[in-house]
């Protein structure tokens, strides 16, 4: 396999079978994604994508990798403010169609599969701890009563949960105003003098 990470061909041939198996994930879902229709959407032979992947399991979980991304990463600044605007791009991302085929199929196959469960526990596994510190820091500055970093999973469910909701099981686009609402509603029962 050093081979293809040195060949300029064969690294732009697994490029372009990637870009092919993420757009029939997005098109079709997971079931559309097998090695002849990725050698044919990509343009390259079939054994060439057998070469970078021999086994479809390792195909889809490479595409669903290409759109999978971990939620709730919080940068410092005010918790409120700071969470309110991850999530704003973060709504970018969910309201795409690449979103709600990755999360699906990651959901579903999660349960089955090891591979897929590591992809889901990137996704969403670490949410509450990236949030434990900023809550602590919240905390620290007065934003926040104490005890609300022991609590981050809760606040993580109460935020992404209700905007998950909203964008695929009820069809809503995400915008500034949903996030908001969703994280002013979260942090409502721990803001001082509320």
């Amino acid at each position: 396999m050093s081979r293809t990470s040195d060949d300029p061909r064969a690294r732009r041939s697994r490029a372009a079978a990637l870009t092919a198996a993420t757009d029939l994930l997005v098109e079709g879902g997971p079931e559309k994604v097998t090695h002849a229709a990725v050698a044919e959407r990509a343009g390259v032979g079939r054994a060439t994508v057998y070469r970078h992947w021999p086994d479809l399991q390792s195909l889809l979980l490479d595409a669903l990798a290409v759109g999978a991304r971990p939620l709730l990463t919080v940068e410092d600044g005010p918790v409120r403010d700071a969470l309110v605007s991850v999530l704003e791009r973060e709504a970018d991302w969910l309201n795409q169609p690449i979103s709600a085929s990755v999360i699906a199929t990651v959901i579903e196959r999660a349960e089955r599969d090891e591979g897929v469960r590591r992809l889901r526990d990137e996704m969403f596994g670490r949410a509450d701890e990236d949030l434990a510190g900023v809550l602590s820091a919240a905390v620290a500055c007065g934003e926040l009563r104490p005890g609300v970093e022991e609590c981050a999973q809760d606040l993580v469910s109460r935020i992404l949960g209700p905007l998950l909701f909203r964008r695929f099981m009820l069809g809503t686009r995400l915008d500034r105003e949903l996030v908001a609402d969703a994280v002013d509603a979260a942090l409502a029962p721990w803001q001082l003098g509320e």
